[in-house]
């Protein structure tokens, strides 16, 4: 069979004074087995892993749970002085035992409250567009009135956000398949990440090897202090929030808490999403509530800015705040809450690869600029 572009030349006899060249070209595409084998398992592998990602959901966040309780349980280590395999299993059992605890004390209270909350929220911004203050932000804008016509999808995305990865697992294995399969994946994962890790770069030559486990360290640390202190800093908005809702004699204060405290997790955006909600909340109750409450928030945020996150925090993530904001929307885009929380540490690890990959050519772009001066 020919191949593209083929061309054939026919010579001719012509009656006049000379001879006349015919050429005619022909296109065939020639499509080799290989090729059709290839695609057709490109498509056998895609289907399979369409059909199975409720497991990848479950590997994915096992993997991230290593991640970010890796260098947890090095510490552990040094300082208790038990295995690996001890101070992994010790470590995760302990959280699951303590977020147990905490669900069977707050679950049936906080289950009620946001159900109530979500039940009432189209009557409490219905209040809220009612009032003098209301009634002038509507008419400026018509917003309020806009947030009332979907009050309700508000509220199912606050019951989504509260249920999570719960809700997709239990579709396919049930809650308590999940929360074993999550456990069990994240301890085994903690015992063998550093037997994975030496194998892989013995793979390598010294000089890659020697960047691969630099690189490998700097994205774990980074993905650990983030989350961990992220955690730590919307238990504490959460907590503010919380207290402020029930100084201020606001309907739902425990509702309200679980719904600053999981929104403050999504960086740069979640903490005033939540102080949005609240303050509808509070207008609906007086605007001297609402100013009140604007003034914590405010308050707040600065603290949060300029003195949580670099404290706990510190310089884990440096991204721009244009990356920062870039990576939510398209994490949570694609993977909802769970991706709008773990997009920042993703693309901090995104960055890093970037920047190890880039460095012998900078170096030399900033020698040859050097020289050139």
């Amino acid at each position: 069979m020919y191949g593209p572009g083929h061309q054939e030349r026919v010579v001719a006899a012509d009656s006049g004074s000379g001879v006349r060249e015919i050429v005619r070209s022909e296109i065939n595409v020639s499509i080799s087995i290989r090729t059709i084998l290839l695609v057709a398992g490109v498509v056998a592998v895609a289907w399979a892993l369409a059909s199975i990602a409720d497991v990848l959901l479950v590997i994915f966040v096992s993997l991230f749970g290593v991640a970010v309780l890796s260098p947890v349980v090095s510490a552990m280590e040094r300082r208790l002085g038990w295995s690996r395999g001890w101070c992994s299993a010790v470590l995760v059992l302990a959280i699951v035992l303590l977020a147990g605890v905490l669900a069977l004390v707050l679950v049936q209270a906080i289950s009620g409250s946001v159900r109530g909350f979500s039940d009432d929220l189209p009557q409490i911004v219905d209040k809220a567009r009612h009032s003098d203050l209301g009634g002038f932000i509507n008419r400026g804008s018509d917003s309020l009135e806009t947030l009332r016509k979907h009050a309700s999808d508000i509220a199912n995305g606050v019951g989504k956000a509260s249920g999570g990865v719960a809700h997709v697992g239990a579709s396919a294995f049930g809650a308590v398949t999940l929360a074993f399969s999550v456990v069990f994946l994240t301890i085994f994962g903690l015992i063998d990440g550093p037997r994975w890790r030496d194998w892989i770069g013995s793979l390598l030559y010294r000089d890659k090897r020697e960047r691969y486990l630099r690189v490998t360290d700097r994205i774990i640390h980074t993905t650990s202090r983030y989350m961990l202190g992220n955690l730590a800093i919307s238990v504490i908005c959460g907590t503010v929030y919380g207290v402020s809702a029930l100084v201020l004699d606001l309907p739902y204060p425990l509702a309200l808490a679980v719904i600053a405290g999981i929104l403050d997790l999504i960086p740069t955006i979640g903490a005033t999403i939540a102080g949005i909600i609240i303050g509808i909340v509070a207008l609906s109750v007086s605007l001297e509530a609402l100013i009140v409450f604007l003034i914590v928030m405010v308050v707040y945020q600065q603290i949060e800015n300029y003195i949580l996150q670099p404290t706990i925090i510190g310089k884990a993530a440096q991204l721009s705040g244009f990356t920062v904001l870039a990576s939510v929307l398209a994490f949570g885009a694609l993977f909802g809450l769970i991706g709008a929380i773990i997009g920042v540490p993703i693309a901090a690890g995104l960055q890093i690869v970037a920047e190890e990959l880039t460095a012998g050519r900078r170096a030399r772009i900033s020698a040859a600029d050097a020289a050139n001066k």
